[in-house]
């Protein structure tokens, strides 16, 4: 259910308060992702990827439900997979906002708050 909540509050933040621009550079993003302002409120006060924290909990979840082999390192390589991709779009983000972005990042975690 968390990670349900995770993934969909932060599509309806950044749906509600990125201001999506179509001209936003950038034709591997989708959409949601060309915002143009940088959001710091709900979810992302805490994180900066609910999106990728929900496939993460989600992950270590259905290892945790039903321990096993091949579940533990199914979630092993999501998380790693997690955490690359979340390092990509944080590089394209400092491109684009900058030192701002910069700040953003020393104020949240990643992916847990409070934690990582």
């Amino acid at each position: 259910m968390f990670s349900l909540f995770l993934a969909i509050d932060g599509v309806r933040l950044l749906l509600l308060l990125g201001k999506q621009e179509r001209g936003r550079q950038g034709d591997d993003l989708l959409g949601l992702e060309k915002t143009t302002e940088l959001i710091k409120s709900g979810l992302y006060k805490y994180i900066r990827h609910p999106m990728y924290s929900s496939l993460w909990f989600l992950a270590w979840g259905v290892f945790l439900k039903k321990p096993a082999w091949s579940a533990g390192a199914l979630a092993l390589a999501a998380s790693v997979l997690l955490v690359l991709t979340a390092k990509a779009e944080e590089a394209e983000n400092i491109r684009y906002f900058g030192e701002a972005y910069g700040d953003y990042m020393r104020q949240t975690k990643m992916f847990i708050p409070f934690v990582y």
